[in-house]
């Protein structure tokens, strides 16, 4: 089971199902949203993720015409991602409570990435 929430936490979350795909991304949107070179990422599975703060679900912002971002309107944190098809919660890495099991095995949007910060190269993630 992994937890978290934003800085001021009125945002919390419970995801009972396993973490998915951690990962880099260096596309405009996450860099302006996280306010730095990249994003970390995980996906967890919308049938066992729920908000469970007082704050209830964040605020979202629609980057995309299909993928909204959450936001806690409090504090500011940048906490989620949901595209409106998907069956995946995407969870920024530094809003869970403890990411130390954790470990990018992608970068997205390498093209668009820091020359002074190394890439990411995809790996097996089950190896």
């Amino acid at each position: 089971m992994y937890e978290g929430g934003c800085l001021c936490g009125r945002i919390r979350f419970r995801a009972e199902g396993d973490a998915n795909w951690p990962h880099l991304c260096s596309c405009p949107h996450c860099q302006k949203l996280a306010g730095g070179p990249v994003a970390a990422w995980v996906d967890f599975p919308l049938a066992t993720f729920a908000w469970t703060g007082d704050g209830g679900e964040p605020t979202w912002f629609h980057t995309w015409p299909t993928t909204k971002r959450g936001f806690c309107p409090d504090c500011g944190s940048f906490v989620a991602a949901l595209d409106e098809d998907g069956d995946a919660m995407g969870i920024t890495m530094m809003a869970l409570d403890d990411h130390t099991g954790l470990t990018p095995v992608h970068q997205s949007c390498k093209d668009n990435a820091v020359k002074w910060l190394p890439v990411i190269e995809t790996v097996d993630a089950g190896a």
